[in-house]
């Protein structure tokens, strides 16, 4: 609203008392408040109660179009046309049940029956970017179950039907992304269908960068309330594509020209693609990625998979050249502290120039449990690796001075005595260097 003449008396009950501006959509809430449609949505979205009567209201709650005040508010916006006031147009009705039921019936008959409307997904795709309402009717309707089946379809048969069903996998991607799984539905989901698993695998491996998150996403949504021996024997195809997305993360922080990732990040000419924030879908991938390498790393068979994979290699990278956030270095250190407790996983983390530096670099600098994580690579590298390679890099990365300061800063006990065990493991071998204080060392090793 553009008020031109700062003397014109706007009427109290014009005003929406959330956002305190001119109502263009009036409604009345259960509580009796009237308010603006858009103002209260996105009030209830995050605090679920009036905000003036403070009394509960769900977010799917009736909201009632006050006609008679927008009528009213139209009609002074006209007799204030000439002082500069821009008349409020009619607003278009909002999607209600009734859309939303027509449009999931159309989907069931796309879906299951081959026929309807190949628009339902774009409809239901702007159904449920416009408010969270939509979205829980969406789920309690079953939609999130009929777009997997959907995409297994349309992955399982790409190869013999041609290209044309890519464009509805994208579209089912990122509606299911937007309206999530509810967990209490993910183990029907999965005894339902087994072939979910390896339609997934498939997208994993196709070049569509945002596809692919969206894809690790709905993986961890589905298996991370699954028992443990589907998790446990998940393919190595499946690992390998999860590593190939964090690869593809990694090449993107670097070059952002790079034809397969790039590709997927420009805006696209959908305006409701392009109203997804891609950094978010990416940064929830990573950390989807990482939890799902961490749970599977638990068994002994899986963490040799994922070594002869490279994901060592490729998790460093990852921390060196992307991580930012407390909890991505934190599921990281996790996966690599696992990965090596084997041999194979130790002589990659020393192969890498960069792995000891790193996960140096991490201790006192994310938090505690990442300080633990850290201190735990370290401590294994330091007792099952080759001596003089390990005490070598240590020395040169900063690793010992480091050490030296965990214990001499306030933090847990557990921690001191971590690196207290490494130091005083290579303490002959510590006061070769010249770089070393000796003395210094000698004290903290026996205070």
């Amino acid at each position: 609203m553009d008020h031109v003449d700062e003397e014109i008396e706007i009427p109290n009950y014009f005003l929406c008392p959330i956002s305190l501006e001119i109502m263009k959509d009036p409604v009345t809430a259960v509580s009796g408040i009237t308010y603006d449609r858009q103002s209260i949505v996105q009030w209830l979205e995050k605090v679920p109660s009036c905000p003036v009567t403070k009394q509960h209201l769900p977010l799917d709650s009736d909201l009632t179009p006050n006609h008679t005040l927008r009528r009213l508010i139209q009609h002074w916006c006209d007799e204030n046309a000439t002082r500069g006031v821009a008349r409020i147009p009619t607003p278009r009705a909002p999607p209600g049940k009734l859309n939303i039921a027509e449009e999931i019936k159309n989907l069931k008959k796309f879906v299951v029956e081959a026929s309807g409307r190949e628009d339902t997904l774009k409809k239901l795709e702007v159904l449920a970017m416009e408010g969270e309402t939509n979205r829980i009717m969406m789920c309690e309707a079953g939609v999130h179950s009929s777009l997997i089946l959907f995409v297994v379809k349309c992955t399982l048969e790409e190869e013999e039907e041609g290209q044309h069903l890519k464009g509805h996998v994208d579209e089912s991607l990122r509606l299911l992304h937007l309206i999530g799984v509810p967990l209490n539905d993910t183990r029907t989901i999965l005894i339902e269908n087994d072939q979910i698993l390896e339609s997934l695998t498939l997208i994993l491996h196709q070049q569509d960068f945002i596809n692919k998150a969206y894809t690790v996403v709905l993986l961890r949504n589905l298996t991370g309330n699954a028992s443990s021996h589907i998790v446990e024997r998940f393919g190595a195809e499946m690992l390998k594509g999860i590593i190939g997305f964090l690869k593809d993360v990694v090449i993107s922080s670097f070059d952002l020209t790079n034809a397969s990732v790039s590709a997927t990040l420009q805006p696209s000419s959908s305006s409701v693609r392009s109203k997804l924030d891609r950094s978010l879908v990416i940064k929830r991938g990573v950390a989807a990625a990482l939890m799902i390498l961490l749970e599977t790393s638990s068994w002994s068979q899986n963490r040799t998979i994922l070594v002869d994979l490279g994901a060592v290699s490729q998790l460093i990278e990852l921390e060196i050249s992307y991580s930012g956030e407390k909890r991505t270095t934190e599921l990281l250190l996790g996966i690599l502290s696992r990965l090596c407790c084997c041999a194979d996983g130790r002589g990659e983390m020393l192969a890498h120039g960069g792995g000891i530096a790193i996960v140096t670099k991490r201790v006192l600098w994310v938090s505690t449990a990442a300080d633990n994580r850290a201190l735990s690579i370290l401590s294994t590298l330091s007792k099952f690796s080759p001596e003089n390679e390990v005490v070598n890099e240590m020395v040169c990365v900063g690793t010992v001075e480091k050490l030296c300061s965990v214990l001499r800063v306030d933090c847990g006990l557990s921690l001191k005595e971590k690196a207290k065990e490494i130091l005083g493991e290579h303490f002959d071998d510590w006061k070769k260097f010249p770089c070393i204080d000796v003395p210094l060392l000698t004290k903290l090793l026996s205070s």
